[in-house]
């Protein structure tokens, strides 16, 4: 009877134990674990889902956003790959959170439009007819024809195509950036919003940028700002260069020259004749890259009027500047520096006023007259023993190649042409072929 017992006691143990291991195994497998599914993203394990057609679904709800959107059909490019697994209840994803971990997760292709510039793909956009919209914006835009002129042709400096094919979905940007892109060569440029009492002279001054760039990189017609204008701050690297061929016809002046005669009788510099500026009508035929000049050739020339020349009497008790002395040349314009003769800048910056007057530092010869690259208009002149000065940024010049000036005449006024920050001079003088410190001259 004890053995019987014995046994009885031990099998109520087994069952008990087993119902307990069944019940724990339940609890374990529905409250505490569940069946799920691992989804691996080019095989890498990444999150997790009751099913693998929550997955599907979501799939499909992204692509119908798409199509209500207008936008283009999104492909999957990645390598899905599910696995039967048991997962906390907290860590299976569905709903929002599902399809914000699919668009951060996975990878999408579309067919899209991609701007080629030399065979690399510069910009893609969502269509063909966007691509040819965008490109003929940047036509227009970057064609400038002048008052007189007519435009015989226009296109890019560049091998530019237009080619379909199916991209990461990341990299097809909206019109507008694209455009940006293309035109400065950036989509995330540095921007700053026009204040009271700003100008461009002075934004331009405190980035190190020119007045030129942020007019060219934000499309601007005139320097005429408004507080909240929003500007962008790079110079402008176009990915795309628009080249336009123009003829046209336009009057200039000629500037009159000026003559010294020399009296020993007299004391002195008189004027014994005025001058009088010249009109000439020219053709010309000029190619502009994004809307600059940068070659001309004049085709014909008529003189409408001719210039006559100013006659100076000079007397012999004119006091000559003495070359290599400190303090042998005048001030050729009025203004604070902005920017001293240093290492890396030749000459001083004087920061006058647009179209005030630039005078000949000392008396000498007009060696060269016209555009000079960073220099803008430019003039040089010689004033014997190896001195020479150099007129920078000009807006206008006032004399010619081969005229003879005197010390104080005015030869041009200020401006700010070529590579230049704002209106103001810069002033080198050299002496036997070499810079000099402008400060070391000047009285």
């Amino acid at each position: 009877m004890d053995y019987f017992l014995q046994n009885k006691k031990l099998s109520m143990r087994i069952v008990v134990g087993l119902v307990l291991v069944v019940v724990l195994s339940l609890v374990w497998t529905n409250l505490i674990r569940t069946p799920a599914y691992s989804v691996s993203v080019d095989g890498e394990k990444t999150f997790v889902v009751k099913q693998k057609s929550d997955v599907e679904k979501t799939l499909v709800s992204i692509q119908k956003q798409q199509e209500k959107q207008n936008q283009p059909k999104l492909e999957l490019s990645s390598q899905v790959e599910y696995h039967r697994t048991f997962a906390s209840r907290d860590d299976i994803l569905s709903g929002k959170e599902l399809e914000q971990t699919i668009r951060k997760t996975f990878d999408f292709k579309a067919q899209a439009a991609a701007i080629m510039v030399d065979g690399k793909a510069i910009a893609c956009v969502e269509s063909k007819a966007q691509a040819e919209e965008l490109l003929a914006q940047l036509k227009k835009e970057n064609t400038v024809v002048d008052e007189g002129e007519k435009l015989l042709s226009v296109g890019f400096a560049e091998k530019v195509t237009i080619e379909e094919k199916s991209v990461a979905a990341n990299q097809i940007i909206p019109q507008d950036k694209a455009y940006q892109l293309i035109t400065i060569g950036t989509d995330q440029p540095q921007t700053y919003v026009v204040k009271e009492g700003d100008n461009l002279w002075l934004i331009a001054r405190r980035n190190d940028m020119y007045v030129d760039d942020i007019m060219r990189a934000n499309h601007l017609k005139s320097e005429n700002l408004q507080p909240g204008d929003e500007l962008i701050l790079v110079k402008s690297q176009p990915y795309i260069s628009v080249v336009a061929q123009v003829e046209g016809e336009k009057v200039e002046t000629i500037p009159f020259q000026t003559k010294t005669e020399i009296d020993n009788s007299a004391s002195g510099v008189r004027i014994k004749k005025d001058g009088c500026d010249g009109e000439k009508k020219i053709v010309y035929v000029a190619t502009k890259v994004n809307g600059v000049v940068d070659e001309q050739e004049i085709k014909e020339e008529t003189i409408l009027k001719e210039a006559v020349d100013r006659i100076l009497v000079k007397g012999k008790t004119v006091t000559v500047a003495s070359r290599g002395s400190g303090g042998a040349l005048d001030w050729p314009a009025y203004g604070p520096i902005s920017k001293y003769y240093q290492r890396g800048h030749t000459g001083l910056d004087i920061a006058a006023k647009r179209g005030s007057a630039i005078r000949a530092a000392d008396s000498g010869t007009v060696t060269f007259t016209g555009w000079q690259g960073g220099y803008g208009n430019f003039i040089i002149v010689n004033h014997g023993n190896g001195m020479i000065t150099r007129y920078a940024h000009c807006s206008s010049i006032n004399v010619s190649k081969g005229q003879q000036v005197a010390r104080g005449e005015t030869i041009g006024a200020v401006g700010s042409t070529g590579r230049s920050t704002g209106p103001h001079l810069h002033f080198e003088v050299l002496s036997g072929g070499s810079f000099q410190n402008p400060l070391s001259y000047l009285r």
